[in-house]
Formats: C-alpha cells, structure tokens, sequence
C-alpha cells in the first residue's frame, strides 16, 4: 500500500471524527466552561430568582477571587445573600419586569388613523375639523393602550370591530 494513501485516509478520519465528536458535544449541550462560566451557573441554580446567570457572565471577569468564592461556595439563597457587597453586580434588578413596550408614534397613528377612517367617516357631514380632533384626542389616549389594543385598532375590519373587539 502506498504511504500517501494511508496518510490520507489517517488525515481524513481524524477529520471526520473530530467533527463528529464536535458536533457531539454541541448536540449535547456542553460546552467549554471557564470558572467565570461555572460560579455564575451554580449561583444561579442555587437561586435562580435573584442571581441573573447572564449578567454575572457579563460581569464575571471584573469580579475579585472573593467574590468568586462566595459564589461557588454559597448553598443556599440565604448564604449569597449574605454578602450584598459581593453579587450586586449579579442579581436581578429589583421589580424587574419585563421591559415596556415601545409605544411609539407611528403606531398609535396608525392606530388612530384606523379609528377615523372607519368610525369618524360614519358621521353624516363630518369635517376635516371633526377627523382632525377625533385623531388628537384618540392619540392622547393611545399612550394608555398597551400594544394588544393597538394592534387591534389598526386591524380591526370596521368601526363596530373596534368597539366590540378592541374596546374602544
């Protein structure tokens, strides 16, 4: 057998189970670990519902060895929260909730564009100065409706769909 084929068949197996191997530990959902990596899981499977696994990641390279410490050697939520000092920069703001929807103008003028185009035009002998005030006074109150009423306005078929349906 000639040396350059069995050089090329060690090459190309060595390849192939590399990558297989590769893609069997991404399968697997393991991947490489630093201690940054593994303190911040483990404090956060100890207390999930205040330390942020991501931000102690984000944070993780600035922290001290003692903080470290703390969070690897800490058991239970009582024992992280024991040393505010050290996991401010870990927990999960206070009231966090999730972020509020961007209610910008456009959307509530679509919103109300939709409003006057199938309610306002109803009216017998609207005028421009009746669509103009129905569209100010529908995006003052646009800034209370969260994005499910919006978006329900500017789909809504028909001003009797905006009622029913939307609550307007």
């Amino acid at each position: 057998m000639d040396i350059k084929i069995i050089i090329g068949t060690i090459v190309t197996v060595s390849i192939i189970g590399g990558g297989v191997f590769f893609m069997t530990d991404i399968m697997s959902g393991r991947s490489e670990t630093s201690p940054c990596a593994d303190a911040c899981r483990k404090a956060h499977e100890t207390c999930p519902s205040l330390i942020n696994e991501s931000q102690c990641n984000t944070t993780c390279a600035g922290m001290s060895k003692e903080t470290m410490a703390h969070l690897e050697e800490s058991e239970t939520c009582e024992q992280l929260t024991s040393r505010p000092d050290l996991i401010a920069d870990s927990v999960i703001p206070e009231g966090a909730t999730p972020a509020p929807v961007d209610k910008n103008a456009e959307q509530c003028e679509a919103a109300c564009g939709s409003y006057v185009g199938k309610c306002l035009t109803l009216v017998p002998n609207a005028t421009p100065a009746l669509f103009e005030e129905g569209q100010s006074s529908c995006m003052a109150e646009c800034v209370h409706w969260d994005i499910n009423k919006i978006d329900c306005m500017v789909g809504a078929f028909d001003c009797e769909s905006m009622t029913t349906v939307c609550g307007l």
